[in-house]
């Protein structure tokens, strides 16, 4: 990890109270840790796969197969809370199962203030971001990518 989370911490506070959660995308990968989220607040997600960001060859290091054993563990486990639409490319499912993340921080905060947050993490330099999805009500932990 190269860049600290200060940056990050500054911008939520900055939104005046909108945000709900957080935490660190690390080995479990993005939807691990949004599934433990979901899980502990009653809640399921929609997530755009399209605006989710990625370091610039991860899409090309998964589709030649470069995937960890910790990725398809990552999988195996949340995999049936997870519903992929079917433009939802298989390199991309891939990545959001990813444990090789460090770092990156995945943020519940208030739709009213969502665009305050993004434009909040860009004015501090963070490496990206991005609203990439929304919290609805429905079953506990359930995860809808398009």
């Amino acid at each position: 990890m190269a860049t600290l989370n200060a940056g990050a911490a500054r911008a939520m506070r900055a939104t005046g109270g909108g945000v709900h959660a957080a935490t660190d995308v690390t080995g479990f990968g993005l939807l691990g840790h949004l599934h433990n989220m979901l899980a502990a607040s009653g809640l399921a997600a929609e997530l755009d796969a399209a605006v989710i960001p990625l370091f610039p060859t991860a899409v090309a290091l998964a589709e030649r197969g470069a995937i960890p054993g910790g990725s398809k563990r990552n999988r195996d486990t949340v995999a049936p809370d997870v519903k992929f639409g079917a433009e939802v490319p298989e390199a991309i499912r891939v990545l959001l199962f990813d444990a090789q993340t460090s770092g990156g921080l995945l943020i519940a905060v208030d739709p009213d203030r969502a665009g305050a947050l993004v434009a909040a993490l860009e004015r501090e330099g963070t490496p990206a971001a991005a609203r990439i999805g929304r919290l609805t009500r429905g079953v506990a932990g359930a995860m809808t990518v398009t």
